[in-house]
């Protein structure tokens, strides 16, 4: 058992943790499981420098309202829904350490991001109802619903576009995991990012430190991952890793085609984000095309299970 990893968290969130070390205990993981009262999380707000406490499932219509369009389609919404519970259930079982002690942050960075009803009001405001009205329509549709692997609650990490092809985090990160592996996507098509194009000057390309271009550049790939994702690239006499390349340009993925021409750099990108687990775009035009939101889970995750955590206090 895990008694150690709770130390410090308050009596919501212990008895979900204790639920689910249970969980990773047994061979097979309960369909249902019960908790006495649905839990509370402490959200670190990294603009404002504090932390709130609010229900999980408040939470969760936050990083949903933060992290996909409202206009996308209902089950879309689900599946995110299910992402970002799972996601968070994650993060503190593995005791992810956040400022002032917080159980999540919003910092995209190292959780996931969330807006409160009140912003996302301000960011809509001819049309704030309907859209914030259906996205606690999908949390509630699937609240306490997570996805596991062996018991646990999966990495369960998203992105916007996958630009046909989803990564392995083996490729990404050099970490075979079974639920994260590359499938085909053929519905991310509607996304802007789904295919994009960036030029560059050389004065551009000269952030890299150390690198001396002289009059020309000279640039090609030097390893690509089994998905077209550029691992390694050499600049003249540079050797550089696809995705600090990106950092730096702020290029949409690691999926790219150069050119050039009159001396500017011509990057053809596919895709948005690193690729791993559920393409959002994907997971709409699924959903637009009568997929419901398990369907939708099942094909970007790998040999997961569901699992519904159910709060007693609301029978």
């Amino acid at each position: 058992m895990r008694g150690k990893r709770i130390k410090g968290k308050t009596a919501a969130i212990c008895s979900i943790v204790l639920i689910i070390a249970f969980c990773i205990s047994i061979k097979n993981c309960p369909k249902t499981v019960s908790i006495k009262q649905a839990p509370e999380i402490k959200l670190y707000l990294s603009r404002e420098n504090c932390t709130i406490n609010l229900p999980l499932e408040d939470y969760i219509k936050g990083t949903v309202a933060a992290e996909m369009p409202a206009n996308f389609a209902l089950e879309a919404l689900k599946a995110q829904a299910v992402c970002a519970r799972t996601y968070t259930l994650k993060k503190i079982l593995d005791e992810k350490k956040y400022p002032k002690g917080a159980d999540v942050s919003d910092d995209i960075y190292s959780c996931q991001a969330y807006i409160s009803s009140a912003e996302f009001k301000h960011r809509n405001p001819q049309n704030y109802k309907i859209l914030w009205d259906k996205i606690t329509k999908a949390v509630q549709a699937t609240s306490g619903q997570i996805m596991i692997y062996n018991g646990e609650p999966i990495d369960a990490l998203y992105h916007s576009t996958c630009g046909g092809r989803t990564e392995s985090a083996a490729n990404a990160w050099g970490q075979d995991i079974p639920y994260l592996r590359s499938v085909s996507c053929n519905y991310c098509q509607e996304s802007k990012y789904y295919q994009s194009c960036q030029v560059f000057s050389k004065q551009d390309l000269e952030e890299f430190e150390s690198l001396e271009l002289g009059n020309t550049i000279s640039l090609s790939i030097s390893e690509r991952s089994s998905t077209g994702r550029v691992k390694k690239l050499k600049i003249n006499n540079l050797f550089v890793s696809g995705e600090k390349f990106r950092q730096i340009l702020n290029l949409p993925s690691t999926n790219w085609e150069f050119s050039s021409a009159q001396g500017k750099l011509i990057v053809n990108s596919r895709g948005y984000g690193h690729g791993v687990g559920l393409c959002q775009y994907g997971a709409n035009g699924m959903a637009r095309a009568g997929a419901d939101y398990r369907s939708i889970l099942k094909h970007y995750y790998c040999h997961f299970d569901f699992c519904q955590l159910q709060w007693e206090t609301n029978k």
